[in-house]
């Protein structure tokens, strides 16, 4: 099932969705939201698939891949009404406006150099409280819009939040915004698909080895994305997206 990027989003229902961030700061992000859900969905004809698999309440450690400076709003709507927290890098606060979009949202600064003591802890507060937060385990945008090696942070988070990790693989943002691009095409498709949730009973089996365990997670944000892909080929006739370095083998199987 897939659906129009639509999410309806109740503000009175924050102590489910993001316990402890109040009515305000819920309400401005369903406001956000549904400016963005407007835009994509006109703009792009965003579609979510696989709505149904994020948790309803309790903390999620939302995992994606990273095409462009679109993402965490395309993200954020794929999630539906959990309002994540996203973990951006430092430098992109320092953008006049976008850095200031970045605070509003209560963005978690992630420093380049790995010295980021402060932003695990900022992430794991959030998790104890019940909320979400989104991670980029590649760490920044995609050059070309294939997925780069996972670093290990999401381990960190998942072995001591003990919350559920669920992938996501979305793609088209790539070709609307790719790096060095000043501003975003008009013209464009885009997809996100969520998998399924990896509970944290399976965490001591997934990161026995931690190598390995980054590179199921990297496989399956893989697979998502090459759905997409293989969904937005079939919708726009195979318009979009351009054929580029994200077309390897992978299965498509959702």
């Amino acid at each position: 099932m897939w659906l129009r990027g639509q999410c309806v989003r109740n503000s009175f229902a924050h102590r489910r969705r993001a316990p402890g961030a109040g009515f305000v700061k819920t309400a401005f992000w369903d406001g956000c939201s549904q400016i963005c859900q407007s835009v994509l969905s006109w703009r792009y004809r965003f579609r979510v698939e696989g709505a149904d698999r994020v948790p309803a309440h309790g903390p999620v450690i939302f995992i994606a891949n990273h095409q462009s400076y679109l993402d965490p709003m395309i993200h954020g709507l794929a999630v539906g009404d959990r309002a994540p927290r996203p973990m951006a890098k430092e430098e992109l606060f320092r953008a006049p406006i976008f850095g200031s979009v970045l605070r509003a949202l209560n963005c978690i600064s992630v420093r380049s150099d790995g010295g980021n003591r402060d932003a695990v802890r900022s992430a794991l507060d959030e998790l104890a409280a019940g909320r979400t937060i989104m991670v980029y385990p590649e760490g920044s945008r995609s050059p070309d819009g294939s997925l780069k090696e996972f670093r290990r942070g999401v381990e960190l988070l998942a072995r001591k939040s003990r919350a559920p990790i669920v992938p996501m693989g979305i793609d088209g943002a790539f070709d609307v915004w790719p790096p060095g691009q000043r501003l975003p095409k008009l013209n464009g498709r885009i997809w996100a698909t969520i998998g399924s949730a990896i509970p944290p009973h399976e965490h001591e089996r997934l990161f026995a080895d931690p190598i390995q365990g980054m590179d199921e997670l990297r496989r399956q944000v893989t697979e998502l994305m090459q759905h997409c892909r293989a969904r937005l080929r079939s919708s726009s006739g195979g318009k979009y997206p351009a054929i580029g370095s994200a077309d390897e083998p992978a299965s498509t199987t959702v």
